[in-house]
């Protein structure tokens, strides 16, 4: 559950039940005393017990209060818990850096095409929307975004961060209880004190309205330091060169280039459920971020949205390579295969498992000879095989 649902319920429910026994022991003790008179202390030390204990678990629920849209560490295990694998100490799910590694030479289309194509069944979620209606993950890219350096793809584990438009009397409070937190002053530097080596810093600054920056050169090298990674900004970036400085492989992703500093904004959640254009973003989801936009992967289907890519970047190559030959069609090469060429296409998966990577550009792209052998040896499986 959320924090603000925990906090708030727990601490009425706590009071509630504290005035009643307060009551009921005050009962007790009156007609205890005329009743038993000697036996009065007897009953009122498991009664006084019962209350401290009572106010003790009043202390624990209010201090379960923090940003009012933080997640629990339960409450972030509830929320992903289709996610299996590995987690942070909060819960977060750790998607492992070997699927980080190849999800970078993802291309965006081959990613928002897998998660098209997964139905609330298949990921298996919950659906409201009966048998024969079942949405898609389709709504995990959004694009419009302008990038610091077009050529540096960002890619690893989400950390958010929520702001929203400041408003005096929720700031005092939300600066209260970071006090108590043992936070600083700057709520614009909370998000980025928690940040681990590969994430991705993820940030909703007021669905971008706002044109003051969260971030300049500053707080851009506190988090390439950190996390060795970029970030994504629903909002604006200030200090653009300052952050073109920072380091070769430092990239960010934000609405737009503006000089004004953050003054006109509050943090009301951490680690928590954000909107990025019409993306629900969760912790712990794998952000592509390219030229082309950015896609939020929940990390229980990284692992099928990269070996779907690497498959399709296999068949790619083999197709344009054969249309270069004029062995192929332009039909043929988007997909409509021959069952002599899909024969031909298993035999030279095999024939080159281990020197696929002089067909890319860049080696690293190539799957491994392994998942190479696999994927002919499953497609020789299919009767009859298709691409």
């Amino acid at each position: 559950m959320f924090k603000y649902k925990l906090g708030s319920i727990n601490l009425v429910v706590a009071i509630l039940i504290k005035d009643y026994f307060l009551i009921l022991m005050n009962y007790y003790i009156r007609n205890y005393n005329q009743d038993f008179g000697g036996y009065t202390m007897k009953i009122r030390k498991p009664c006084y017990s019962l209350c401290l204990a009572l106010l003790a678990g009043i202390i624990l629920c209010s201090s379960t209060i923090a940003q009012p849209t933080s997640l629990t560490k339960d409450g972030m295990l509830y929320y992903t818990s289709l996610w299996k694998g590995e987690r942070f100490p909060d819960g977060r799910p750790k998607v492992s850096d070997d699927i980080i590694r190849r999800m970078r030479y993802v291309s965006v289309t081959e990613a928002w095409q897998t998660l098209n194509g997964l139905s609330d069944a298949e990921g298996q979620g919950p659906t409201s929307f009966g048998e024969f209606r079942r949405p898609t993950y389709s709504n995990q890219y959004y694009g419009g975004f302008k990038m610091m350096r077009d050529n540096i793809v960002i890619c690893g584990r989400a950390s958010t961060i929520h702001f929203l438009p400041y408003r005096p009397d929720l700031n005092g409070l939300v600066q209260q209880q970071g006090t108590k937190d043992g936070r600083g002053r700057g709520q614009y530097t909370w998000g980025i004190d928690q940040l681990q080596k590969g994430d991705v810093y993820v940030a909703d600054v007021c669905e971008g309205l706002l044109d003051a920056s969260h971030v300049g050169d500053n707080l851009g090298t506190t988090i390439w330091t950190k996390t060795g990674n970029g970030a994504v900004i629903r909002g604006t970036l200030r200090d653009l060169y300052g952050n073109l400085g920072v380091n070769p492989d430092w990239n960010v992703m934000v609405r737009d280039f503006r000089p004004q500093a953050n003054s006109s904004n509050l943090v009301i959640g951490i680690n928590c459920p954000i909107q990025v254009g019409y993306v629900t973003v969760m912790p712990g989801d794998v952000v592509l971020g390219t030229l082309e936009g950015v896609v939020f992967i929940p990390p229980q289907l990284a692992l099928q949205v990269v070996e779907t890519s690497e498959k399709t970047r296999m068949q790619d190559v083999f197709a344009h390579d054969g249309v270069k030959q004029g062995k192929f069609t332009a039909q043929q090469a988007d997909g409509g295969y021959t069952p002599e060429m899909n024969q031909e296409f298993t035999k030279w998966l095999l024939d080159n498992a281990d020197t696929m990577g002089k067909f890319f550009e860049d080696p690293k792209a190539a799957p491994s000879p392994e998942f190479i052998r696999a994927y002919a040896k499953e497609r020789q499986s299919m009767k009859p095989p298709q691409r």
